[in-house]
């Protein structure tokens, strides 16, 4: 059978909603691995959203998810339906999804777009990583 030390399934310990801080504004969540140099990736990442005429603070849910903490997303979700989920550095089964999601190709999942990326920390500093966000996230929220 299985030992006292093998996790056999990941409970979630917490949902971002108790940790996520904004207005929601537009339905929008961002996830973002929660990493050292916090304060100039969320720089990086204001930057990002509002060449796509986005504001963190006002339009979406922004939480930092520490690495490998498990994340009941479903339920967040059910919390605060969203029309768009932006993730940076999080795996989706480290957000409980059972689906395969291609780097910067945004789909639909469950009535919600979806776009997984780079860790912010990978992203800044990668012109051709920022190249396939911004090409990414026009296409979510600047083309019709």
């Amino acid at each position: 059978m299985f030992g006292p030390k093998e996790l056999i399934f990941a409970t979630p310990e917490h949902l971002p909603n108790e940790i996520a801080k904004g207005q929601f504004a537009k339905g929008i969540w961002v996830l973002a691995l929660e990493e050292a140099a916090g304060n100039s990736n969320k720089d990086f990442l204001k930057k990002v959203l509002s060449a796509a005429q986005l504001d963190l603070e006002r339009d979406t849910l922004f939480a930092e998810i520490p690495e490998g903490t498990p994340v009941d997303m479903a339920a967040c979700l059910r919390i605060k339906p969203a029309t768009q989920v932006l993730v940076f550095g999080i795996t989706p089964a480290q957000l409980g999804l059972h689906v395969e999601a291609r780097l910067f190709q945004p789909f639909s999942f469950y009535g919600t777009t979806w776009l997984f990326a780079d860790a912010l920390s990978a992203l800044e500093p990668d012109k051709t990583k920022k190249g396939l966000l911004w090409t990414a996230l026009k296409t979510m929220f600047l083309i019709n």
